[in-house]
């Protein structure tokens, strides 16, 4: 929390003379190129999705290192079966990563359907999720305190884009270590997307309260404010502080 608000506080004062319009606006922007890529080259590329390329699992499926024509190395999310939130946190995904398009976000290649199977391709990011990296084998070893402010920073950037400069506002809904992504120079790229909603398009009395618990705003779970992530919207007045987090924010210097 205390990196994020000295991050804004370092934009709002230092930097007051950027221009704004330089921002992709998801209200006025055209869709980005989104390739419908092919189940058959899928299975080919993650090798029929062996378990040797698995990468990692989530609530409704498993994710896939593949590489395409040209040795290009992606990730492949495979969704499995017909569940309703499934294709609809699918579709989300799809909707938005195609409009929304900045250097801390997650870049969706492609997707495939194939009669209940979903697939999402996104770039690969190399150093997997920030999750593995604190509480993998290495223990955050990799990991110097100089990184840890720099992915720190990376993800309030993320976020503050999504906030501030999408219209409407992206509200995540879902942020944790496991979604913050590392590449190969550890810049931090925030990714899963399918709980995210539009702020001021949805009457907060329709919307299914979502999340992970121990990530949550105490306020989201009382009256559904858009809010619940584990570093806040500048809306919220206090921030929840996940032991996670703090635990990476904080900790002493591992060098």
């Amino acid at each position: 929390m205390i990196l994020f608000l000295l991050y804004i506080y370092h934009r709002n004062y230092r930097h007051k003379s950027q221009d704004k319009n330089n921002h992709t606006i998801i209200s006025n922007c055209s869709k980005r190129s989104i390739s419908i890529m092919d189940h058959k080259t899928l299975e080919l590329a993650t090798d029929n999705f062996g378990d040797s390329n698995m990468l990692g699992a989530g609530g409704f499926g498993c994710v896939y290192k593949g590489k395409l024509e040209g040795n290009l190395c992606v990730a492949v999310k495979r969704l499995s079966g017909g569940n309703l939130d499934a294709i609809k946190e699918f579709q989300t995904e799809v909707e938005l990563l195609s409009k929304i398009q900045h250097p801390n976000i997650i870049t969706l290649l492609g997707y495939s359907i194939h009669s209940d199977t979903r697939l999402l391709i996104y770039e690969l990011m190399e150093f997997g999720s920030l999750e593995t990296q604190l509480h993998g084998p290495s223990r955050g070893s990799a990991l110097t305190w100089h990184l840890r402010m720099k992915i720190a920073l990376d993800a309030a950037r993320g976020l503050e884009y999504l906030h501030e400069h999408c219209h409407p506002p992206v509200i995540h809904r879902d942020l944790k270590s496991s979604n913050i992504l590392l590449d190969s120079d550890f810049n931090a790229k925030l990714s899963d997307f399918g709980l995210a909603i539009l702020d001021g398009t949805q009457n907060k009395n329709n919307i299914k309260l979502s999340g992970t618990l121990g990530y949550v705003a105490p306020e989201y779970l009382l009256d559904g404010c858009c809010c619940g992530s584990a570093v806040c919207t500048t809306r919220t007045k206090l921030s929840p502080i996940n032991h996670r987090y703090f635990a990476f924010s904080c900790a002493p210097c591992p060098c």
